[in-house]
């Protein structure tokens, strides 16, 4: 069913129908009013699977320095019980092409594509019903679905895409900047990466005068959630006093009524089970720790829950190695050893042992969207690359008062060379964001842009039992191709069909 109804919205999207998503549920009247299409921001599929795959995974997790697979998992779990998800392991060993291009890519249409169907029969919807009661209440709508479709189309353009290059002309073609909802005529053709950049900033822009300061809930975008959407934007264009600007404007938003509003205090955290750890849920504080309007997050995009674990991948010995282990929290709560990979196969018998995993996405609410603790990170590199240290690292401080044990020594910019204070933040921030999701692959691809920066790496190594595999970060490695299933529907495109054998 799953991949009919994504081949289905395939055809819809960019073929001649009437509207390329039938967004009437049935049994319901179809919208007609800014209420009607303002309950449509509401529907579980704008947040359900954005760059997931059909079991909730995220591939590109697997090209990153994140994760690490055992030979048992590779070799048996993988590729010799043909995984439903191959394209994981293919992707670990950077075997191209990750996915089947003959079939649906549910990073394509299942999440961005039918995220933007909403957002752009909201736009449409409201422009056409619109009237003077409801001019300030529709304008309201319209800025909430202009940064929702913003910020798909900004990752997605990197996902397809190379790595931005901040300057240059950006002219590589990568995914349409689909705004309408009648696809009777020809499809829109691909914007480069400049020109989506441009469209996305143009959109936040349009949203900000009118973009809500508080919504109902955090899959809709708040004025806050813009601010930090254009703080994140920038740190691609390498524009870090704006990264700094807008940062600073959605913490301070933030932190209105106190930073325990939108921080956890893991000193205060405890084990509902302290017996079974591994699946003992936390003490929090309150009911939403594990919840999508948990107080963290800002605005929240479903991530992979899962890698990290024994049955998908292990995180990787840098990754856990980063971590004060007697001191950070986080790592107290969600790296925990536990029985790993075993399995017997053609009569050679495959043990992991106990492996420390990283249980993050079970005991809390994980976000590939964006959280209040990333908005203090994004202002701190913000500050750290414009040579302001001393800011930088006291937004460490403020972070790390809320993640390590008390009494932990504070952090301290005496001493620090520049590149040792951005060290520190990129450090934090790696050690801050889920594992599974787009952030760590968004991340080494604008770091592959600073060559001899310790946090700049052109290569990622992966290995399986003994053998190694490379690959190369600014490079096609780390861009995904458009499916033949969209292809096919777009020969104006002018892109070959990948006939590579998956």
């Amino acid at each position: 069913m799953k991949f009919l109804y994504t081949a289905a919205l395939t055809v819809l999207l960019f073929s001649s129908c009437d509207k390329y998503l039938d967004v009437k549920p049935k049994g319901k009247l179809i919208p007609s009013t800014v209420a009607d299409f303002d309950h449509l921001l509401d529907n579980v599929n704008i947040v359900q699977f954005t760059f997931l795959d059909n079991n909730t995974g995220c591939m590109l997790a697997y090209l990153t320095d994140n994760v690490e697979l055992s030979e048992g998992l590779g070799k048996i779990s993988y590729l010799a019980n043909n995984h439903p998800n191959l394209d994981r392991y293919y992707a670990y060993i950077f075997r191209q092409p990750f996915k089947n291009p003959n079939t649906s890519d549910y990073f394509w249409d299942w999440g961005t594509y039918r995220a933007a169907a909403y957002f752009n029969n909201v736009i449409e919807g409201v422009r056409a019903s619109i009237t003077a009661d409801t001019e300030t209440y529709g304008k309201e709508v319209i800025a909430q679905a202009l940064v929702g479709r913003a910020w798909a189309y900004f990752n997605t353009t990197l996902v397809y895409g190379p790595v931005y290059q901040p300057g240059g002309k950006n002219e590589t073609k990568t995914i349409p900047y689909v705004t309408g909802i009648d696809a009777a005529g020809k499809a829109p053709d691909l914007s480069t990466q400049a020109e989506t950049f441009t469209r996305v900033l143009q959109d936040l822009y349009d949203a900000l005068p009118n973009v809500p300061l508080k919504t109902n809930y955090p899959s809709r975008p708040n004025k806050t959630a813009a601010y930090a959407l254009l703080a994140n934007i920038h740190l691609f264009t390498q524009k870090y006093d704006s990264v700094a600007y807008y940062a600073n404007l959605a913490w301070t938003a933030a932190i209105a009524g106190g930073e325990d509003k939108v921080l956890y205090d893991y000193n205060t955290f405890s084990w509902k089970d302290p017996a079974n750890l591994i699946n003992s849920g936390i003490n929090a504080g309150d009911n939403f720790f594990t919840q999508p309007n948990s107080k963290e997050i800002l605005l929240f995009r479903s991530a992979d829950a899962g890698t990290g674990r024994t049955g998908s991948a292990y995180p990787s010995a840098e990754l856990i190695a980063l971590h004060d282990q007697q001191n950070d929290l986080r790592y107290t709560y969600f790296y925990l050893p536990a029985p790993g990979y075993k399995a017997t196969f053609n009569g050679v018998t495959y043990d992991d042992g106990t492996r420390v995993q990283n249980f993050r996405g079970s005991k809390s609410q994980i976000t590939s969207g964006i959280t209040y603790p990333e908005v203090l990170l994004l202002r701190a590199e913000g500050y750290a690359r414009t040579n302001k240290p001393a800011q930088a690292i006291a937004d460490l401080n403020t972070l790390r008062r809320y993640r390590y044990k008390t009494g932990t020594p504070q952090l301290s910019d005496a001493g620090l060379s520049a590149d040792q204070v951005i060290q520190a933040v990129l450090d934090e921030r790696r050690r801050e964001l889920p594992i599974g999701s787009i952030k760590r692959f968004l991340d080494l691809k604008r770091f592959s842009l600073e060559a001899g920066k310790p946090w700049s790496k052109t290569k990622i190594v992966h290995k399986i039992g003994t053998e190694s595999f490379e690959g190369t970060v600014n490079s096609g490695t780390f861009i995904l191709p458009i499916s033949n299933v969209i292809l096919k529907f777009n020969p104006n495109w002018g892109i070959p069909l990948d006939t590579r054998p998956f």
